[in-house]
């Protein structure tokens, strides 16, 4: 029998086993999929780079040559107006730097750091079913057969598919951020010069917003995401609603330009969920399974990673204590990760805003706002109480434009589109 289970093997799965395994634990990462696989979420923040040095990652890293990231950049459609942000000036300090990964590449590192950390990892094992009884029963699908794997707890990290979560009746979608995204790959697109050759640009496109990644060998990430209203109205497939809204911006247009296509175009649903607890008869939640952001200001992995990390911790604490484990034990987790998750939110919800855009591509700073943005944007999850404060005054200022209208919007009348 194993000490804990690890429904999935990405991001927040893998950090998880890696800490349990670490501890002594006998860990089992049951994984459906064969690593290296696609999968989008390609650019990191800031604030993972400490939780990298604590997992053993930082060296691993370094060696791939990730693209490196010190910012972002937020455009109009047409190009003419853009706002920069630089982890430097955000006071996260001169070394502050994120990395652009090629999912597949990063995913597949983590989770042989996890093997090799201890934890038996067991791809193309599909679970089926979980009974919260003493001990987890899960049953589990491998190619040809079908087997019980008995563990004293799990950690469901399945993602989107939120296998426990869905089992349990607690997801609760958001009922104002359905979405769909649609995505491709590309090379030999234009790329900015300098320090910002690796940021990320977002595009407040025609209807929704872009996403432009660089990745290595010279290959950019292109994805846009919409509302799955608007592509069901729009009676197009998610390939042809991708080309007509790349085709509506000039500026993504103008990347593109000297580019050719890589693949096909993947699609995946942004539907923003939570759960109404984190933590069940013999089960924890983490990452995607617990909850899922909208994807725009890329907290995605973070925000995986970090609960892997401490649902890990606290359930390593209560094996180890030579007890029983009972949800309970996850109360300090559930309330840490709402939090984290809550702080996050609060940008996401502004972002989809009619006030948002003239205030956030305004060049003004009331009060020190673009220090407290910048620390959010680079994945402060924690930000003491000056930075809460400049994001209420943010926040208050974009409902107030909204109504007012005090600050104009400084792209032009055809460019302004909504990007909700």
């Amino acid at each position: 029998m194993y000490d804990a289970a690890v429904i999935g093997g990405g991001p927040a799965g893998a950090t998880a086993a890696t800490v349990l395994a670490r501890r002594g634990l006998r860990v089992a990462v049951l994984e459906r999929e064969r690593f290296p696989r696609y999968h989008i979420g390609e650019s990191l923040l800031p604030f993972n780079q400490d939780l990298f040095d604590r997992l053993g990652l930082s060296g691993l890293l370094r060696d791939q040559k990730f693209t490196e990231k010190f910012g972002a950049q937020f455009v109009s459609n047409d190009g003419s107006v853009e706002r920069s942000f630089d982890f430097l000036t955000g006071g996260l300090g001169a070394d502050a730097v994120a990395y652009e990964v090629e999912r597949e590449t990063f995913d597949d590192l983590l989770l042989r750091h996890a093997e090799r950390s201890g934890a038996e990892v067991r791809e193309g094992a599909t679970v089926l079913d979980v009974d919260g009884g003493g001990p987890v029963r899960l049953r589990v699908r491998t190619p040809g057969a079908e087997e019980t794997v008995e563990a004293r707890w799990v950690v469901d990290a399945s993602g989107q598919g939120s296998l426990l979560a869905k089992l349990h009746g607690l997801r609760e979608n958001h009922p104002s951020h359905q979405k769909l995204a649609v995505f491709t790959r590309y090379r030999g697109a234009l790329r900015r010069p300098g320090r910002r050759a690796g940021n990320i640009d977002i595009v407040l496109g025609p209807g929704g917003w872009f996403w432009l990644i660089p990745l290595r060998e010279d290959v950019l990430s292109v994805g846009f995401v919409a509302s799955t209203a608007d592509w069901r109205a729009s009676g197009l497939s998610a390939e042809d609603f991708y080309d007509r809204a790349v085709a509506s911006s000039p500026y993504v247009m103008t990347r593109l330009a000297p580019a050719r296509r890589l693949d096909r175009t993947w699609t995946a649903s942004n539907y923003s969920y939570r759960s109404t607890r984190l933590s069940g008869p013999g089960f924890v939640l983490v990452g995607d399974a617990a909850e899922f952001l909208d994807p725009v200001f890329s907290t995605g992995v973070l925000l995986a990673m970090r609960s892997g990390e401490r649902a890990a911790e606290d359930l390593a604490r209560a094996l180890r204590g030579g007890r029983g484990v009972s949800p309970a034990d996850f109360s300090g987790y559930e309330r840490t990760f709402r939090r984290w998750t809550r702080h996050h939110f609060g940008m996401i919800e502004a972002y989809y805003e009619p006030g948002f855009a003239p205030v956030f591509l305004s060049p003004r700073d009331w009060l020190g706002v673009v220090r407290a943005v910048i620390r959010l944007l680079g994945g402060e999850s924690e930000p003491g109480l000056l930075t809460r404060l400049r994001l209420r005054l943010f926040y208050a200022i974009c409902r107030l434009n909204r109504r007012l209208g005090f600050i104009k919007d400084p792209r032009p009348e055809g460019a302004a589109v909504p990007h909700a």
